[in-house]
């Protein structure tokens, strides 16, 4: 069964393809060759068809490579000018059936439109051959425009006649720009635009042209090095930078040269398309964590003394794919490492109502109600490449996934938070860093630094709060369910919904125990004062029963390994893997009570200040110890010159010691003697009346008596 404008193809005759025009009731049809440029209308069997189909002589094509198929919109003025004029001139004609077939008839009603004024005959016998040839439509008649003047094609020309348009200016005619040039413009391309990022185009031409088309050579006056242009260019002149830009943009690709000349790492991390999403990725909250850190624009001031700058902290936040809720928040002083990445990987796990108590802020569970692990975790290798990490996998079977380096793209949901989190508190902290910072005339805002790290934890506080319960997301790619249930698109909401209908990815650990796998673990050494841990001192209540400080004291000294959080140095974890929570807690002693309540980052700070005042000290000890010394020295060369001069000459005495000695006391206590009653020691107060006939009294000088009277007087006979 045959259809108008179906096409045969005759497999035995190559260029014979034939469109059916017109099925008549007697059983014959009208056809045209689509191949022949002049071809017209001819008469024939359908019976004859139906047997070359069966023959297989001629088989019926299911697509038509020759219809015309174009929508309005994608065509210029001038193609529906053009079409619709053909279409005016023949439209009354495509009526008359079987009569525009005919040869006779069709000659006369031909005629009839150029009386008209629709055309010669030729013109219109141009229309109508271009319908029936090309699918019978109104589309039929546009003129291909696109398949004028070789499109991709690049036009030869002949050696001695300039291509283009006349030069302007000067007297070089210019040259034409052969395969061979093209080769050499790729060249310099290849050899310096693609490869070096200090290169521009420009640059690349003027390398092009010392290297390829002069010559080079010493000017023995001057010394100095000079080209001259290469004889076969000297009456034409060397291509323009305008040929050159051409021939370059023509025979490159841009996106492919760009991704040549920035490298496939940055330009795929910023300029490639994006086709895919993370949340299609993703079933429910939980499925999927990002983990990333940041440097903050605001300088804080140190909570032990406000009067000292301490820099910019690290934010650091976690954010789940499918809710965009963030589920973990850290601010700290440490740069992007495991030791930050553990902490806000611990606050994931954390009680967000105790956290934010902690802080002063007072919240219901149902404004963060996140306390669980997620199936998978996506961070950078900074953060997650550390062999701490294996305890994700191994105690709470966590998948871990790192971006490429320079790759931030892939992780794009936590980065964009970074966007948003200043852009919340920038007007209302001061200290925070604008564009203008360290210009020419510009503000340093290091002076208008107030907050401490703990008031700059409770602002993010706040701007989490407030992203995770109110921020509507005007981006966010919902899946069929999410729409169906006209779910807002705000965080907190498409939690909850996420935590109803798919919820399966979760995980819940007691907050302890996911901080002390996620702590790293350092040696901690047991001395007679106490667990040794960084220059402080630790005790435990299994310690002191077991009395490890006595042994230490008496054995000797032994390391333990235990795990620590650089925000609390007031506890340590000690490793105990027959405890059933595998870790018993240490606490700070009285000789370490200085450092309490401190971070690692604070302890640290204060060593340095400590170290920074001593060097400070150091003059004026090294003054004194000097002075100490002169001191010294002049008593001593005192002490000698009376000596010399009592001894003048002769030995010291050195067989009468003891009377010597004894003397010597005796006069010192006659001279120290303490006497309450006289006014200066050493002088009677009042002058003492024996009674006659008595022995004169010895005065008792109240001192204590010496080792040799005592001893005499347990010798003397009782």
């Amino acid at each position: 069964m045959f259809l108008v404008a179906d096409l045969l193809r005759y497999e035995g005759e190559p260029g014979r393809t034939i469109r059916i025009l017109w099925l008549a009731p007697s059983g014959h049809a009208f056809t045209i060759n689509v191949h022949e440029p002049r071809a017209l209308p001819e008469a024939i069997e359908l019976s004859l068809l139906m047997d070359d189909i069966k023959h297989e002589r001629a088989r019926l094509l299911k697509e038509d490579p020759f219809v015309v198929l174009a929508a309005d919109d994608n065509l210029s003025e001038a193609r529906v000018s053009r079409r619709d004029r053909a279409w005016a001139a023949i439209e009354p004609l495509l009526d008359q059936k079987p009569d525009i077939f005919l040869p006779n008839r069709r000659a006369q009603l031909v005629d009839e439109r150029v009386i008209a004024g629709f055309g010669s005959r030729v013109v219109i016998y141009v229309y109508l051959r271009l319908y029936w040839q090309r699918g019978l439509t109104k589309n039929a008649l546009l003129a291909d425009f696109p398949n004028c003047g070789k499109p991709g094609e690049t036009r030869e020309s002949k050696p001695d006649k300039k291509r283009g348009r006349p030069k302007a200016h000067g007297d070089l005619v210019g040259v034409n720009i052969t395969k061979e040039l093209r080769q050499t413009f790729q060249l310099s391309v290849d050899r310096y635009y693609a490869t070096k990022e200090t290169f521009s185009k420009q640059g690349a031409y003027d390398k092009m042209i010392k290297e390829f088309f002069s010559n080079q050579r010493i000017d023995h006056e001057s010394g100095l090095v000079v080209h001259d242009p290469k004889t076969e260019y000297i009456a034409t002149g060397m291509p323009t930078y305008d040929q050159y830009l051409y021939w370059v943009d023509k025979d490159n690709c841009a996106p492919t040269l760009r991704r040549k000349r920035m490298g496939v790492t940055r330009y795929d991390k910023d300029l490639r398309g994006l086709l895919g999403t993370a949340t299609a990725e993703t079933w429910g909250p939980g499925s999927r964590y990002q983990i990333d850190a940041t440097i903050a624009d605001v300088y804080l001031v140190s909570r032990l003394d406000r009067r000292r700058i301490i820099g910019r902290p690290v934010i650091y936040v976690v954010i789940d794919v499918f809710s965009r809720m963030i589920v973990g928040l850290y601010v700290g002083l440490e740069g992007p490492s495991w030791i930050g990445a553990m902490m806000a990987l611990a606050n994931t796990a954390e009680d967000k109502v105790a956290f934010c108590k902690r802080f002063g802020r007072v919240i219901t569970r149902d404004e963060w109600p996140c306390d669980q692990l997620p199936a998978t975790l996506l961070g950078d290798g900074g953060e997650i490449a550390s062999t701490l990490i294996s305890a994700l996998l191994t105690n709470f079977n966590i998948v871990v996934e790192t971006a490429a380096s320079y790759r931030a793209d892939w992780k794009g949901i936590v980065e964009r938070r970074f966007r948003l989190l200043p852009a919340a508190y920038k007007p209302f902290v001061p200290g925070y860093i604008d564009v203008d910072f360290r210009a020419r005339g510009g503000t340093d805002y290091r002076f208008d630094a107030v907050l401490d790290i703990d008031d700059f934890t409770r602002v993010l506080i706040e701007c989490a709060l407030y992203f995770n319960n109110e921020h509507e997301l005007t981006k966010y790619d919902k899946d069929r369910s999410v729409a169906a249930d006209r779910v807002p698109p705000v965080p907190v909401d498409l939690w909850e919904w996420g935590m109803t209908h798919r919820s399966g990815a979760l995980r819940s650990f007691p907050h302890d125990l996911v901080k002390f796998f996620l702590m790293p673990v350092a040696k901690a050494k047991v001395t007679e004062l106490g667990l040794k841990f960084m220059g402080n001192y630790y005790t435990t209540p299994k310690a002191v029963q077991e009395r490890w400080f006595d042994r230490a004291r008496q054995q000797g000294r032994w390391e333990l390994p235990v795990s620590y959080d650089t925000r609390d140095f007031d506890q340590i974890c000690v490793h105990d893997p027959k405890s059933a929570s595998r870790y018993a807690v240490a606490s700070l002693t009285d000789r370490s009570r200085a450092n309490k309540h401190l971070t690692l980052c604070e302890i640290q700070q204060q060593e340095q200040l400590a170290k920074h005042d001593s060097a400070n000290r150091r003059l004026g000890q090294q003054m004194a110890k000097a002075n100490f010394i002169g001191n010294v020295e002049n008593i001593v060369a005192k002490a000698e010159a009376k000596t010399a001069s009592a001894v003048d000459g002769s030995a010291l005495d050195v067989k009468n010691i003891r009377p010597n000695r004894a003397e010597e006391k005796a006069s010192n206590r006659e001279k120290e003697a303490f006497r309450p009653d006289q006014g200066t020691p050493g002088k009677p107060s009042a002058e003492i009346v024996q009674f006659p006939g008595r022995p004169p009294l010895a005065v008792d000088d109240y001192s204590e008596p010496g080792i040799a009277e005592l001893l005499g007087d347990e010798e003397q006979p009782r």
